[in-house]
């Protein structure tokens, strides 16, 4: 019995300590951003604190995350011709640090926007809708949610979806919200999908990314409802964005007040909502003070179920940093390639890469983090803004019909769907046909632009 509650007491402890040590870092990296100094003191001991987060959590991860994790250490292995020292992954933890302060951003934002009585507007607004519709319904407001909430999209659309629904009604539900909301990831900040692409070219092109992505995901969407939807009809198209009305204003002033406080101050876009979701959030909890102590306490557990990707991100991208930093990615690739890549290669290899490895459980992270090293920087004849779409392209069309895709089981259980059915169904071709043409709409873009 003693030891039973001595066991407790040290899991809560080190619980207690982990959320500890990420809040430090989540603070730290705010702080690193106000005060432009990534390389200051504050960006140091938040690095230090989210260091001392991974080791706390390294015992508690999911074994898909340690299988990944081993790939990428055999990746460092190979590439690196001697393990960092401390300065090292010092300077590579002040520089991976945004990571900490995105998730449990997000995690902010996702547990506001869940008591928000405009989201649930739209949830009743979904749930009235005739099953005829209901697909493409739920198709446009996970892209809409999605863009803001991520996975947290699921959740709410799911509740929104009658009880009684049969089971044909669910699946097409579930491969709907998946494709909405993974699409989303093209033009959307609020994706770590965005956050990663941004680490490898300038402030610039991460914005050009994004209004390159309004293209791709509305070309997307528009083909998929047309396509996928045997009834599909204008009539019922707004009927669907009729029920998006209550929340389309406050979609709007969230993405224009991060752009704008981007552009103000000269921040990244992931800095920018880094700092800004948090003002936004407080302004919420200010007008719904009731509702102060459940958004608090949904973000709280929402960290601490965060750890695993949390993990594997930083991880991918410290090896990436390491791997540029000393030039053996570089060397490696001159000797398969000889010359700069052209452009094509680049756009098309990124996205469908990424997609089918995706599809046999291999992470985007993996995938796109080494191809953005091996592209970027003039490794390819590419322009910059292109190499990122391609990536987020990638990253959409990868995690729509992937046996290890947190939106693919996520929605199965949520739904109540076989993930297989999931798997194998219309979302696999959708994701190929979407890098597929994804890629190729950029590679005829970077040959207008004077590319190869």
């Amino acid at each position: 019995m003693i030891a039973r509650s001595s066991l407790t007491f040290l899991t809560n402890a080190l619980r207690q300590a982990r959320l500890a040590c990420l809040t430090i870092a989540w603070v730290a990296a705010v702080g690193a951003i106000v005060t432009a100094r990534p390389d200051g003191l504050v960006a140091s001991i938040g690095a230090l604190a989210f260091g001392l987060f991974i080791l706390l959590t390294m015992a508690r991860l999911r074994w898909d995350s340690l299988v990944i994790l081993a790939v990428l250490a055999a990746v460092t292995w190979l590439l690196l011709d001697e393990l960092p020292g401390f300065a090292d992954m010092l300077s590579g933890g002040r520089r991976v640090l945004i990571f900490a302060a995105l998730l449990p951003t997000m995690a902010l934002v996702r547990a506001t926007a869940m008591t928000m009585p405009s989201v649930h507007a739209t949830q009743r607004r979904l749930g009235a809708l005739p099953a005829s519709v209901s697909a493409g319904g739920q198709q446009l407001a996970a892209h809409v949610f999605g863009g803001i909430i991520n996975t947290g999209a699921f959740a709410l659309l799911s509740a929104a979806l009658p009880e009684d629904a049969a089971q044909p009604r669910r699946r097409a539900a579930a491969e709907a919200v998946i494709r909405g909301m993974v699409s989303s990831s093209a033009w959307s900040p609020f994706f770590v999908a965005f956050a990663i692409g941004q680490n490898f070219v300038a402030p610039i092109y991460a914005w050009m990314a994004i209004a390159i992505g309004v293209l791709s995901a509305l070309v997307f969407t528009s083909a998929s409802l047309v396509g996928l939807n045997r009834d599909f009809s204008l009539a019922r198209l707004r009927m669907s964005l009729d029920c998006l009305r209550p929340v389309a204003w406050r979609l709007v002033i969230v993405l224009m007040t991060v752009l704008l406080v981007a552009l103000a101050f000269g921040l990244t876009a992931l800095s920018a909502v880094v700092v800004v979701m948090p003002l936004l959030v407080l302004v919420q909890l200010f007008r719904h003070r009731d509702k102060a102590a459940e958004i608090l306490g949904q973000t709280r557990e929402a960290m601490h179920s965060t750890a695993d990707d949390l993990v594997v991100i930083t991880a991918a991208m410290l090896v990436a940093f390491f791997a540029t930093q000393n030039d053996s990615l570089a060397g490696l690739v001159a000797n398969i390639w000889q010359g700069q890549i052209p452009g094509w290669v680049a756009l098309m290899v990124t996205p469908l890469a990424m997609m089918k490895l995706s599809v046999v459980g291999i992470h985007p992270v993996i995938t796109s983090t080494a191809l953005l090293a091996t592209f970027s920087g003039g490794g390819a004849d590419v322009h910059p803004a292109l190499l990122v779409q391609a990536h987020l392209i990638g990253w959409g069309a990868g995690t729509m019909s992937s046996v290890a895709s947190l939106s693919v089981l996520s929605c199965g259980g949520l739904y109540r769907v076989p993930t297989r059915q999931l798997v194998l169904g219309d979302n696999m071709l959708s994701g190929f046909l979407y890098s597929l043409f994804g890629g190729a709409m950029l590679v005829v873009f970077n040959f207008m632009l004077g590319y190869g």
